[in-house]
């Protein structure tokens, strides 16, 4: 029987990007049930957003906080009431940049059937400032194509065990199995995933990526020059990527084995002005920015 897949996507007063990563996820895997955890958001435009998207947005109830509330409460209620067999992570500056196919599930199934201890699995490309990281902490294998932290380094060498991110695919039978509940901060579920399922293994082709050059403040006051100048210089607007092309996910999927999958190698921005590498805040979309934004703080010149 073919897996189903519900797709959780976690926001906060973030109407534009949040429109992009629903319209990226409408497009791109129109089968999965899709489902909107709302932090409590004040800005109109997003609750007007979230009023579009009917019982597919999952309000925070203030007066009801033992349910849901904060990234991991979210995560957790996701979880809890998630329907398909695998619940993708997904916070609300990301885009799904190519289709989710049959052949998709097809290839994800064959890695957890490979790993049958694993509950998450890595959909994310990797940002070219950490390829460092990743050269350490894991390993191509092939039949099914994977990259992994081999199970050796446990528990010798736990800090550079691939386990857990914020963002991943989660195998919602073997997370319930296991009596999962989401600790309050990725370094604590990471330990915990590590202590409960090992290694987590990663795509090779991957599906999703952030964002870049994301503003500092959620609709709040930018309280530095820079800041004001950074959002000023992007009207505070996405600078997300294009879908990507047949032929792309095709060189994508034919490149070399064990290369590894880095966005800034296969991803395109649909502004060409994104700095390259790309960068996740942004005053650090240009170097001067940055040192202003800096010595602002340092000084105690914002307001």
């Amino acid at each position: 029987m073919t897996p189903t897949l519900d797709i959780a996507v976690f926001s906060y007063n973030r109407p534009d990007y949040l429109g992009d990563c629903v319209a990226s996820v409408l497009r791109h895997a129109p089968d999965a049930r899709l489902r909107v955890y709302d932090d409590g958001s004040d800005d109109p435009q997003t609750l007007a957003l979230l009023d579009s998207l009917g019982d597919r947005a999952v309000r925070r109830d203030p007066g009801d906080t033992s349910r849901h509330g904060g990234l991991y409460g979210n995560m957790q209620f996701a979880l809890d009431q998630a329907e398909g067999d695998w619940l993708m992570f997904l916070q609300d500056d990301m885009q799904i940049v190519r289709d989710i196919t049959a052949t998709e599930m097809t290839d994800m199934a064959a890695i957890w059937d490979a790993h049958p201890r694993a509950a998450f699995l890595c959909p994310i490309f990797w940002k070219q400032a950490r390829l460092f990281r990743f050269r350490r902490e894991v390993e191509f294998r092939a039949s099914p194509d994977r990259f992994v932290t081999p199970e050796g380094r446990l528990p010798a060498n736990r800090k550079t065990t691939l386990s857990y991110f914020d963002v991943a695919i989660g195998h919602v039978g073997r997370l319930r199995a296991a009596g999962w509940q989401f600790l309050n901060g990725e370094a604590e579920n990471r330990e915990q995933a590590r202590d409960l399922f090992g290694p987590m293994p990663a795509m090779p082709h991957p599906l999703t990526f952030f964002a870049p050059e994301v503003p500092f403040f959620r609709h709040r006051k930018q309280n530095t020059l820079a800041t004001r100048i950074a959002h000023k210089r992007g009207q505070g607007k996405p600078r997300g990527f294009t879908p990507m092309t047949a032929d792309e996910v095709a060189a994508l999927k034919s490149r070399a084995p064990g290369s590894y999958p880095i966005a800034e190698d296969w991803l395109t921005p649909a502004d060409p002005s994104v700095r390259r590498p790309f960068v996740y805040r942004d005053v650090k979309s240009r170097r001067w920015l940055d040192l202003l934004h800096r010595a602002e703080t340092l000084f105690g010149t914002s307001n």
